[in-house]
Parts: structure tokens; C-alpha cells; sequence
């Protein structure tokens, strides 16, 4: 997958394609008053292949968001930025910069389509195929994305992270991550299109020095699930759910990416 995933970028900006999109900054924990930058990765099971410039045509929001105020990090935004922006914080408190992206297309060959659908745990997906006779045709498929990242200024926390931001898929946590103890929990809520989505499955990568470990789970009927905090370094849950596509002829399958990026400092 890696490989399909390096080609795609190689092609240029509108065939890039990879498993994993997600924000993360030059520091989880910024200053005061000191700017930060955020850069867009995309790369595999959260090994940076690239970094993206911001693109405004398929942004649809970006924002960054305190407890008391919403920032439209877009209103001053540079087509072409990189890094995609400069996030300066003056209160301390925990935030969380949005980013959600418009849906692209993308066609893979049926054994690489099939690859991936088992690869990220889309084994309904894969059965519709071969039940529909699909399973030896190109994949075609009609992609979005929805980013989070959370920042922790000071060492005040609150429940910023635990907003619900309306993003058609969605990781919520249920508890703020830099409130919790090294070893504890930390409970998510999957959401898609506002309601609780069961049976997806969630990847949860840990990267300290380089070193990637995964943890892995699948939401329950209520579209919960937990990760053990066990570990610092970067952070970054992720998830895909997949449908047919309607009303597309470009695209027979739509699918729907949540990253969420957060950081654990030093034990």
C-alpha cells in the first residue's frame, strides 16, 4: 500500500492519494504569544511520505478553536502555503485546529481496490464486491477527509476537545488526552453524519523517536472505543467508513476519512 501511495504523489497534486492525511505542528505544546507552525502530512500508518502545501479549492473549513472563540483560519489563508498556516494561541487552554476537505477521486486496480478494502478493515465492502461481481473491476472511489489536531497551551485544560464540530465523519474524545495520566484510557466517540457509527474500525499510531506502535479497536453499537495512553510522542487515531456512491458517475464507492492528532509529553 505504501507503494500505491508513493505513486499517487509522484503523479502530481491531483492524483495524490494515500492512506492517511493528518495536521500536526512543530510543537503540541505552543507558547503563549508564539507562533506554531501546522503542517499537513500524507503518508502511511503515520510515516510522512510528504508534506502537503494548503490548497483553498477543496478546503472546505479550516478552523482553530478555544473554548470562548472560533477562528476562520482561512479568511488570511495563502493558496500554496507551506506550512498550510501559523497558529498564534494568546490564552492559555486546550484547542483544536479543523480541518475538513472536499471529496477528490481516485481509481485503483481491483487487486489493489481489494488490497486496501482488507487492509483497513472494509470487509463488508470487499463481500459487496465479490457478491456484485465487482471484486475483479477497478475500484473507483470518491474520497473526503475530516482533520483534527489538539493543542495544549499551558497547563490549563478544559473540554475544547470535546466538542462535537458537525464534520461528516468524526472522532470525538470523551476526554481531554493532555488531562490524562500516563497508562490511563482515553475513551472516542465515533460519529458519521451525526450519529453513532458502529463496526468501524479504529487505528490508533503512537511515534516516539521514529517508532511507530499501532493499537487497533472497533467501535461498539454506541460508536465507542478506547486506546490506552501508553506512551509519549505523536499521536494520531484514525478511521474510514465507505458506502456505494449515488448519483456520481465517476465513482462507485464513497468514502469518508476522520484523523485525529494530538501529543503526550515526556513520562
Amino acid at each position: 500500500m505504501r507503494l500505491i501511495s508513493l505513486l499517487a504523489i509522484l503523479c502530481g497534486p491531483g492524483a495524490a492519494w494515500a492512506h492517511d492525511y493528518w495536521l500536526q505542528p512543530d510543537s503540541f505544546f505552543p507558547a503563549i504569544e508564539k507562533g506554531v507552525a501546522v503542517r499537513l502530512h500524507v503518508g502511511d500508518k503515520f510515516q510522512s511520505e510528504a508534506e502537503r502545501p494548503l490548497q483553498l479549492k477543496p478546503t472546505l473549513k479550516f478552523q482553530l478553536l478555544g473554548v470562548k472563540d472560533t477562528q476562520d483560519l482561512l479568511l488570511k489563508a495563502d493558496d500554496g502555503r507551506k506550512p498550510v498556516v501559523e497558529v498564534v494561541v494568546r490564552k492559555p487552554g486546550s484547542y483544536v485546529v479543523r480541518m475538513d476537505r472536499a471529496p477528490q477521486h481516485i481509481k485503483l486496480a481491483a487487486d489493489k481496490f481489494n488490497h486496501y478494502l482488507a487492509e483497513e478493515g472494509l470487509e463488508s465492502i470487499l463481500e459487496a464486491r465479490r457478491r456484485a461481481g465487482e471484486d475483479k473491476k477497478d475500484g473507483r472511489e470518491r474520497y473526503g477527509r475530516c482533520l483534527k489536531l489538539l493543542l495544549q497551551v499551558g497547563d490549563k485544560t478544559d473540554d475544547t476537545c470535546k466538542r462535537v464540530l458537525g464534520q461528516t465523519l468524526e472522532i470525538v474524545p470523551q476526554a481531554n488526552p493532555y488531562a490524562l495520566k500516563p497508562g490511563d484510557m482515553l475513551p472516542v466517540l465515533v460519529l458519521f453524519e451525526g450519529k453513532p457509527l458502529a463496526g468501524v474500525k479504529l487505528f490508533a499510531h503512537s511515534r516516539a523517536e521514529e517508532k511507530v506502535e499501532t493499537q487497533t479497536a472497533v467501535t461498539s453499537r454506541e460508536g465507542t472505543a478506547s486506546f490506552r495512553l501508553n506512551r509519549s510522542g505523536a499521536w494520531l487515531l484514525r478511521c474510514v467508513h465507505m458506502r456505494r456512491c449515488a448519483g456520481d458517475a465517476e465513482a462507485d464507492w464513497e468514502s469518508f476519512w476522520a484523523a485525529l492528532s494530538f501529543g503526550r509529553a515526556p513520562e
